[in-house]
């Protein structure tokens, strides 16, 4: 399945992530800031790259979560820790590490109810899920293949409140035995979920 290895970025070991999404008059592209648990900023998410008839629909349409888009999860020296991308009209990401080894995909589940993904291998072999606790789909947990918790995302938090009042924000808390590299599919899954959910959403 996988080659296990050192993490190639120091922010992917965080046992606590708050991602933030800067809030601009006209967005032409997504930008999140990273920060760890003390309010200290160590990465960025940015949108890598963009075609003209993608910008085009940003601008005057609401079909953002039928656009491409692919980001870039940097960490604070400019290091590229993980890449998303999203094609056109798909419910899906795929994931890769900054050292170009892929992680595998990140799809969301056509179904009524809560809103769930399935963590998919780069084989296509099921690996886990995001869970949405409730309807509203503020809160997740990330669960391996047996059930395990790896991880728990919050779309909205209430610390450090000075740095985090313009946009949307999430925070990832990080189980300490959630190994290397779905410690990386938990923390792209918070990307996931705001690139096919969330995007222009001002709930």
């Amino acid at each position: 399945m996988y080659q296990t290895g050192p993490s190639p970025a120091a922010l992917l070991a965080e046992p606590m992530l708050v991602i933030n999404q800067k809030l601009k008059l006209i967005e032409l592209r997504n930008e999140f800031r990273i920060f760890d648990q003390h309010g200290n900023q160590i990465g960025v998410a940015v949108q890598a790259r963009q075609s003209p008839l993608a910008f085009l629909a940003r601008i005057f349409s609401d079909l953002d979560v039928a656009l491409p888009m692919t980001l870039e999860v940097r960490d604070r020296a400019g290091g590229i820790a993980l890449t998303l991308h999203k094609p056109w009209f798909r419910m899906v990401c795929s994931v890769t590490r900054g050292d170009g080894m892929e992680l595998g995909t990140i799809r969301k589940r056509i179904r009524l109810g809560k809103a769930r993904f399935s963590l998919l291998d780069p084989s296509g072999r099921d690996i886990g899920e995001v869970r949405a606790h409730n309807w509203r789909a503020k809160d997740f947990s990330v669960l391996d293949s047996s059930g395990q918790e790896l991880a728990r995302v919050n779309k909205k938090w209430a610390g450090l409140r000075e740095l985090f009042t313009d946009a949307d924000n999430y925070v990832i808390q990080l189980n300490p035995a959630a190994p290397d590299p779905m410690r990386g599919m938990a923390v792209a899954s918070v990307l996931a979920i705001d690139t096919v959910m969330k995007q222009k959403d001002t709930g």
